[in-house]
Parts: structure tokens; C-alpha cells; sequence
């Protein structure tokens, strides 16, 4: 699985991480470090709808 966390464009207090699974993807929202809310399984095209594949990618990484 590959974590990728973005930069919100619009609050630079929020992060978003996305995580890669099997059929899919997992988003989690944080807000100066804490997550808020559950996450949510969801799909490249709705990322890319809400805009947040186009958001600066902060980091990168293989988590097992």
C-alpha cells in the first residue's frame, strides 16, 4: 500500500492522507494533526473530482 499525504490548497492547516488499497482508496481528513472524522473508501475518480489529486503532495511512502 502507498500513502500519499496532500496539502490542502485552501486551508494550510489541512492535510489529506490518501491510502491506496485494493479496489480503491481510503481518505482521511486531518486539521492541525488530528483526524477528523472516520475516513471514507472511495475511488480515483471522485479524488479527482473534489480536486485533491491536483493538491501539492507533502509526502510519499510505502506503508506494509
Amino acid at each position: 500500500m502507498i500513502r500519499t499525504l496532500y496539502q490542502d490548497k485552501y486551508n494550510p492547516k489541512k492535510t489529506w492522507e490518501v491510502t491506496s488499497i485494493s479496489h480503491g482508496f481510503y481518505l482521511k481528513q486531518f486539521i492541525c494533526g488530528k483526524q477528523f472524522g472516520r475516513g471514507l473508501k472511495t475511488s480515483r475518480e471522485y479524488l479527482r473530482s473534489v480536486g485533491i489529486l491536483d493538491m501539492q503532495i507533502l509526502i510519499r511512502e510505502e506503508v506494509k
